[in-house]
């Protein structure tokens, strides 16, 4: 697990913009490092979020390397850096010259974001450490509350700015976020097997009944963002989604991990444009 430090010579002297700037860099790099199954931020997203989210998405990057990647055997290990990351969000002699924590606290000081939503995303990472295979659905949906839906949460933040987010955009945030996480799940289920963790404690037919509700639910929050391209990014998220969902559905075995590809584009314009 590689930490980028400031490598900026004269840093004492140094326009803060300028650390920023090298900061928030780094935080696109990663970004674009790394494959995932949605774009972290599409050429949709407004150009005055891009940057704040590559920001949240290497600090989210950072803890599930630090819970899952070789780096090291021991779990005290893990969970000592997991700790570490979280004081660094309001300690600013924690990690101070770590470029990906000096653009999250930027993000947080000018997006007026609280840290609540990162600190619930820490909790997930600190349970894959400790890992305890849910037992129930709820346990999923709990799993889910921690893992996916502060990273809804945070999108819709940065789209909303100052103004208020409605109770009910909160909620179709949170079941469109737990859809997604549960069809990874579903899509993964074969890598995570082979690594002993096993998601979905009911069988795979009720899991894809009960995420197509999901994703039902959590459709309006598509018209709820105040940015005309946000709407239309999350509308193409919803679509892969459930694009994605469908695959699962219809997969032969379990060992198979579906993928969305070119010739899924019929599928995925239909359920895009279902949404508008």
């Amino acid at each position: 697990m590689r930490i980028q430090k400031l490598k900026i010579s004269g840093t004492s002297g140094t326009n803060p913009a300028s650390i920023e700037d090298a900061a928030y860099a780094h935080c696109a790099r990663v970004a674009s490092s790394h494959y995932e199954n949605f774009p972290v931020a599409s050429v949709l997203v407004p150009l005055r979020m891009r940057k704040h989210l590559f920001a949240l998405y290497a600090f989210s990057r950072r803890a599930d390397d630090i819970a899952d990647e070789p780096w090291t055997t021991s779990q005290a290990a893990r969970l000592d850096a997991l700790d570490t990351l979280e004081r660094a969000l309001t300690d600013d002699t924690v990690l101070g010259d770590d470029l990906m924590i000096t653009a999250v606290r930027a993000t947080l000081r000018d997006c007026g974001l609280q840290t609540t939503p990162l600190l619930r995303l820490l909790e997930a990472f600190r349970r894959d450490v400790n890992f305890v295979a849910p037992s129930t659905w709820e346990d999923v949906l709990t799993y889910c509350s921690y893992s996916a839906n502060p990273v809804g949460e945070l999108f819709l933040r940065l789209d909303h700015g100052p103004r208020p987010i409605a109770a009910a955009t909160l909620i179709a945030s949170d079941a469109i976020c737990t859809a997604l996480q549960i069809t990874n799940f579903l899509q993964d289920l074969s890598i995570d097997l082979s690594r002993g963790r096993h998601y979905l404690p009911i069988p795979i037919d009720d899991v894809i009944a009960r995420t197509r509700e999901l994703y039902r639910l959590g459709r309006p929050v598509a018209s709820a963002a105040i940015s005309l391209r946000v709407r239309l990014e999350l509308r193409a998220i919803i679509a892969g989604g459930e694009a994605m969902l469908e695959l699962c559905a219809r997969r032969s075995s379990k060992d198979v991990r579906p993928a969305l590809s070119a010739r899924h584009i019929p599928l995925l314009a239909a359920r895009f444009f279902r949404l508008a």
